[in-house]
């Protein structure tokens, strides 16, 4: 069961100042679990935000179950899918316990 994520760096797949689709896509996927844990099940999960290193590091203060599994799930096959069709720019590390 996923009971947190760290998403860091930048994609680098366009020039600075560019707006970078790729870089979009994988924060969105990975703000709205944030965002439904908070606001839909109004749990208070830890989080922190590097915006100027692009980190998001999110964690469960709680045991997991079915709703945020459903929430990181969702968001795992969202950016899964980016990193099949842009893998110079978007990789997938996982770490067990």
């Amino acid at each position: 069961m996923i009971t947190s994520y760290k998403v860091s760096g930048h994609s680098g797949s366009v020039k600075a100042g560019e707006i970078d689709l790729i870089c979009n896509s994988v924060s969105m996927f990975t703000q709205a679990p944030l965002l439904g844990l908070e606001r839909h099940l109004k749990r208070k999960p830890f989080y922190r935000v590097d915006e100027e290193d692009g980190i998001l590091e999110v964690a469960l203060n709680s045991a997991p179950d079915e709703l945020s599994q459903l929430l990181f799930m969702t968001m795992y096959y969202g950016v899964e899918e980016l990193a099949q069709q842009f893998p110079q720019y978007v990789r997938i590390k996982e770490h067990r316990r």
